[in-house]
């Protein structure tokens, strides 16, 4: 997590989702969108802008956890 609330997870490899792309847990709960990538081509880090700010514990279950890329199309309710 950064100060801002955006978190920065790295991505598995050099193919990674662009700006803009939504990304939900494994549980299939929309968690937000990809704002920025950035560092090294080989293996990225990604900012996500969550969709609404997370406690201190929702924070720390996200620690190693996977975030999936959304299907096309798909609007992101819950």
């Amino acid at each position: 997590m950064t100060p801002t609330g955006q978190l920065t997870v790295r991505s598995p490899g050099p193919q990674f989702p662009s700006e803009g792309t939504a990304v939900r847990d494994r549980s299939g709960r929309h968690r937000g969108r990809v704002v920025r990538v950035f560092g090294p081509v080989a293996r990225p880090y990604l900012a996500v802008r969550l969709r609404r700010a997370v406690r201190a514990n929702e924070g720390a279950e996200l620690i190693g956890a996977t975030l999936i890329r959304e299907k096309e199309g798909h609007d992101g309710a819950e």
